[in-house]
């Protein structure tokens, strides 16, 4: 079994994967990608399966994700919620001798405060959390990045590290597990989602609400809903809506999803549980 993860190795989508591995006892190995679309492109072609980060406590949903998810025809079928934790090294002995700072563009939203001790023109955005930690690795003596925890006390030191630098303790990545197929598995006793992208070309007043009282009569509880541009003009939007209950095996949603789907344009983009 092949899983497609975003690259390079170190990362917490990495760590996602090898622990959802773990907890559904798969064996298998990872292949790394250099772009959230590559990866996903690789799922039903070179990988079975594909891990990817959706939603943190601090930043929100990764709107690149929502955005090419809309355009996929892939299912999500699980989720897996790890505890992310930052750190903070630099080849400097103090924090004020630091004259530039890597992060990776999500990293960076979830370490704002910490950023504050910078300038604008000393923060540098990177792809990954391993490019952070790799740049500094051949950067200069002033450098600083902001890297995963365990990065950390590994075999290279530095002359500065700094624990848990995330602007709360409390910060948790929800990743996805995806894959060609709804999840077809018989469990009554899991917690399932399901997350379906609404849209309608025509625009009015009450569109929304028409969409969720459909819901609200099924005493059907609505978990998250965002909304996205099309990119096909001002104000017309995508809307992902994450109900409780599954699709395939709730006959409720099923019937509520049918309804919308009479008036709008309804992808279900899959139903899953939590793997714990």
């Amino acid at each position: 079994m092949n899983i497609a993860v975003l690259g390079p190795s170190g990362t917490y989508t990495e760590k996602a994967a090898k622990e959802y591995m773990q907890r559904r006892n798969l064996e298998g190995h990872l292949h790394y990608y250099s772009s959230m679309r590559k990866t996903l492109d690789a799922i039903g072609t070179e990988c079975s399966y594909g891990v990817i980060p959706i939603e943190n406590t601090l930043d929100g949903f990764v709107q690149i994700i929502l955005d090419l998810l809309t355009h996929s025809k892939l299912k999500i079928i699980h989720e897996i919620v790890l505890p992310i934790r930052f750190g903070f090294i630099s080849n400097t002995n103090t924090l004020s001798q630091v004259e530039r700072v890597y992060a990776q563009f999500k990293t960076h939203n979830q370490c704002l405060d910490f950023l504050e001790n910078f300038t604008e023109d000393q923060i540098v955005t990177t792809q990954s959390n391993s490019a952070s930690y790799q740049m500094l690795i051949d950067g200069e003596k002033t450098d600083g990045a902001i890297v995963p925890m365990h990065f950390l006390h590994q075999e290279q030191s530095f002359p500065l590290e700094m624990d848990d630098v995330a602007d709360s303790v409390e910060n948790e990545t929800r990743f996805i597990v995806l894959s060609t197929e709804l999840n077809d598995e018989v469990s009554a006793f899991e917690d399932w989602k399901t997350l379906l992208v609404i849209h309608d070309d025509q625009d009015r007043p009450g569109l929304l609400v028409d969409i969720l009282n459909v819901f609200a009569k099924e005493k059907i509880n609505l978990v998250s809903i965002i909304s996205r541009p099309t990119k096909k003009g001002l104000g017309n939007y995508n809307f992902f809506i994450d109900v409780e209950g599954c699709y395939q095996r709730n006959k409720k949603v099923r019937e509520a999803v049918l309804q919308v789907m009479n008036e709008f344009n309804v992808v279900v983009l899959g139903s899953y549980y939590r793997v714990k």
